[in-house]
């Protein structure tokens, strides 16, 4: 076995796929030594799941900023287990048909944003273009649910990870986990494969 250096370590790097209702999160384990994807995990935050601890009296404030307030504390708990050295999410697009999407899905980013900032200032935020994530899979310009599931299925570095497949994971969960295909392709000249 070859020696390793004294800076090699294992790091996490976690990927959103941000909205209000539900918001995908997958983070990658990787070798920094090796350059290599050791494993990932997948899933999705759903605001009809989490818990309401933020006493915010939904007779005062708006529905979306105590669902804002829930993904904040359901990425903590994602942050607190997977201890992410970086965390980087899809940015939001703007529509001209659907205008407000495009505020609510910054106002979640920056709630988002916030909960990172306050587990940890060290760790790096970055965002990704919708198209960035696209282009990265190989599906640029092509509309659909579908597509970028049947992408990641056909990504043999994403699914060496999940040898039964991506059946369980929502369009969220898999939205999340390509935004970790694409930034590994920013970092190409590192990372090989897939």
């Amino acid at each position: 076995m070859q020696n390793r250096p004294e800076t090699h370590r294992v790091f996490n790097a976690l990927f959103l796929d941000p909205g209000l209702n539900n918001t995908g999160v997958s983070v990658y384990r990787i070798d920094q030594y090796d350059c290599k994807v050791l494993g990932i995990e997948a899933g999705t935050l759903k605001a009809i799941r989490l818990i309401d601890d933020s006493g915010i009296d939904d007779e005062v404030h708006e529905e979306r900023v105590i669902k804002r307030l829930q993904m904040g504390r359901g990425l903590r708990t994602w942050l607190e287990i997977y201890r992410p050295d970086i965390v980087v999410t899809e940015s939001p697009f703007f529509d001209r048909k659907k205008p407000n999407s495009f505020q609510i899905l910054s106002e979640v980013l920056t709630t988002l944003y916030d909960e990172v900032l306050r587990y940890n200032r060290m760790v790096r935020f970055q965002k990704l273009a919708p198209q960035a994530v696209k282009k990265s899979l190989g599906v640029a310009g092509i509309k659909g649910k579908e597509i970028v599931k049947e992408a990641v299925e056909k990504t043999p570095l994403i699914m060496e990870h999940f040898p039964r497949g991506i059946d369980h994971l929502d369009e969220h969960a898999i939205d999340a986990t390509a935004v970790g295909y694409a930034w590994l392709k920013t970092k190409s000249e590192l990372f090989t494969g897939g």
